[in-house]
C-alpha cells in the first residue's frame, strides 16, 4: 500500500490498534544534552526507514507499524496534560512522529478524526513552540550568501513593504526557513484551535515568520486565515503563492483570491504595493486574471487609476493577460467606470509613444502592446465615428509628411512610419468591432493602411531589411 492510501481513512483502521511506541525515544540525547526535532527525527528514520524509502509501497509487516504508530500519536493527543516532567520532550516526540508519517497534508486531518478535541496544555505547548522557533531574518540572507550591503537593502525593503523588489528573494527561502516542528505544530491548531492560530498569525509582523508559513502550509488553509486576518504581508504573501502555485500546474482559487484583491482595493497604500508585483509581469499569473477583472469591476475610480499606473507599457509581455482581466471588467463594470479606465490607458499609451520618447529608441516593425486593450475601450467606447476619423486623419497626415520632410538618416523616417502603422491596427481594429467584431484584442491579421501603395520600392525603402515585407500588393 502507498503511503498515500495507508494514511486516508487511517482514523478508522487504526481504532482498537495497540499504539507502537518507538524506543528512539528513550535514546538520550547526545553529549549536548540537547533534545532537539533533528535529532529524534533521525532516531524515528533509523528504526523505521521504511517511511523514507524510495519504495511505493509498503510491505504488510510495515503497514501493521504504521498503524501502530498512528495509534501512538492517537494516545498521546489523547491523554497529553499537566504536570508532565517533559512536556517539551513530548510535544517534540509527537511533532517529529507526525512530520514522519505526513503525505499530503494528511496526518492532521486523520489524527482530528480521531482525536476531534485535545486538552488545553497541548494547545498551548503547540503555541509556544510556534512563538519559540523564531527565524532570524539576517542569518537566512548570509546563507543565500547575500553580501552585508546586499542583506541590508534587502531588510530595508522588507521592512518598507517594498515587495517588489522582496518578490526575488522568496522563490529561494523555502529550505532556508522551513522549520518542520514548527510546521507541524501549526498544522495541528490549524484543526484543534484554529483562532488561536489566526491570532497567532495576526500579531506576526516579521517578513521571514509569515513566509515561513505560507510557503510550507496547505494553500487553502493559508488562504482561509489570510481572508479573515488584517495582517497584510500575510494576506499578500498567501495571494502571491497561491498564484504563483496555480501557474506551475496546483489548483486556482478564484473566490478567495478576488476576496482578497478587493479588500486590498479599498486600501490605496496596499493595492499600489500589490499591483507593482502582480501587474510587472502579468504573464507569470494567468489564473488570477478573472479574479482581477471581477475586482476592478466593483473598483474605486482610484482604485482604477492606480490599475493602469502599474502596467508596464514598454512591453507587450502580458498583454494576453491584461487582455483577459479588462475583458471580465468590461462586462461588469458601468461605462462611467470603464470609460475612466480607457482614458487614463489611452493617456499613457499617447505618452508611452511606442517607447521612442521615454527611451529615445527606434521602433523597426509593428508594435503591439500592453496597453492596446484599454486604447481599443478609449476608440471604441470614448471616442464617436467622428472623433475616430479625426485621429485617422491626423495620422494619415503625419505619414504623408514623411514623404516631404527631409532626413539625414532613413532610420528615423522607417520608425515614424512603423509608429503610424502600429497606431493604424488598433484604428483599423476598433472599426471592426464597431462594426460587429467580437475579438478586442487585435492581432495576427495586419490591417493595411490606405496610404501604403503596396509597391516592393516602399517596402525596399522603408521596411526593416531583417524582417519580412510588411505590405506588397499582389
Amino acid at each position: 500500500m502507498k503511503l498515500h492510501d495507508a494514511l486516508t481513512g487511517i482514523h478508522q483502521r487504526a481504532a482498537g490498534r495497540h499504539p507502537l511506541s518507538p524506543t528512539s525515544f528513550d535514546i538520550p540525547p547526545p553529549d549536548s544534552g540537547t533534545y532537539t526535532f533533528n535529532f529524534v527525527s533521525q532516531s524515528l528514520y533509523e528504526e523505521f526507514p521504511f517511511l523514507r524509502s524510495d519504495n511505493e509501497n509498503m510491505k504488510d509487516s510495515e503497514l501493521e507499524q504504521f498503524n501502530g504508530l498512528f495509534a501512538w500519536l492517537v494516545e498521546q493527543l489523547r491523554t497529553f496534560s499537566e504536570p508532565l516532567t517533559s512536556t517539551e520532550r513530548s510535544l517534540t516526540n509527537i511533532l517529529a512522529l507526525a512530520a514522519m508519517l505526513e503525505c499530503n497534508n494528511l496526518v492532521w486531518d486523520e489524527l482530528a478524526k480521531a482525536v476531534p478535541k485535545i486538552s488545553k496544555p497541548l494547545l498551548l505547548a503547540l503555541a509556544k513552540r510556534i512563538k519559540e522557533t523564531k527565524i532570524n531574518g539576517k542569518h537566512v540572507l548570509m546563507g543565500l550568501s547575500c553580501s552585508t550591503s546586499r542583506a541590508q537593502t534587502i531588510l530595508a525593503d522588507v521592512a518598507s513593504k517594498n515587495w517588489r523588489s522582496v518578490e526575488w528573494i522568496l522563490n529561494h527561502l523555502s529550505m532556508r526557513i522551513w522549520s518542520p516542528d514548527k510546521q507541524h505544530a501549526s498544522a495541528a491548531l490549524y484543526r484543534f484551535d484554529r483562532p488561536r492560530l489566526e491570532s497567532i498569525l495576526e500579531e506576526e509582523r516579521d517578513f521571514f515568520e509569515i513566509a515561513a508559513y505560507v510557503l510550507h502550509a496547505p494553500t487553502i488553509q493559508s488562504l482561509q486565515l489570510a481572508i479573515v486576518s488584517k495582517n497584510w504581508t500575510l494576506k499578500f504573501w498567501t495571494l502571491y503563492r497561491s498564484v504563483r502555485c496555480a501557474a506551475a500546474g496546483s489548483e486556482s482559487y478564484p473566490i478567495e483570491w478576488q476576496l482578497l484583491l478587493s479588500e486590498a482595493a479599498k486600501v490605496p497604500d496596499e493595492w499600489a504595493r500589490w499591483l507593482a508585483v502582480l501587474n510587472e509581469f502579468p504573464g507569470r499569473y494567468p489564473q488570477l486574471q478573472q479574479a482581477l477583472g471581477n475586482t476592478l469591476a466593483c473598483a474605486t475610480s482610484e482604485a482604477l487609476d492606480t490599475y493602469v499606473s502599474s502596467i508596464q507599457d514598454s512591453s507587450d509581455f502580458g498583454r494576453a493577460e491584461i487582455a483577459t482581466a479588462l475583458s471580465v471588467f468590461r462586462k461588469g463594470a458601468a461605462l462611467r467606470d470603464r470609460q475612466r479606465l480607457w482614458s487614463a490607458g489611452f493617456k499613457k499609451w499617447e505618452e508611452w509613444d511606442f517607447g521612442c520618447t521615454k527611451y529615445a529608441k527606434s521602433i523597426l516593425r509593428v508594435e503591439k502592446s500592453a496597453l492596446d486593450f484599454l486604447v481599443i475601450g478609449y476608440l471604441t467606447e470614448c471616442l464617436d465615428s467622428k472623433e475616430r476619423a479625426k485621429l485617422f486623419a491626423k495620422i494619415q497626415g503625419r505619414a504623408l509628411d514623411i514623404e516631404r520632410n527631409w532626413y539625414s538618416d532613413i532610420t528615423p523616417a522607417m520608425s515614424e512610419r512603423y509608429k503610424l502603422i502600429s497606431t493604424y491596427q488598433l484604428l483599423a481594429h476598433s472599426e471592426a468591432i464597431v462594426a460587429g467584431e467580437l475579438e478586442w484584442l487585435w492581432g495576427p491579421i495586419l490591417y493595411k493602411p490606405i496610404w501604403e501603395d503596396g509597391s516592393p520600392y516602399r517596402n525596399l525603402k522603408y521596411d526593416n531589411p531583417s524582417a519580412k515585407p510588411t505590405f506588397i500588393s499582389n
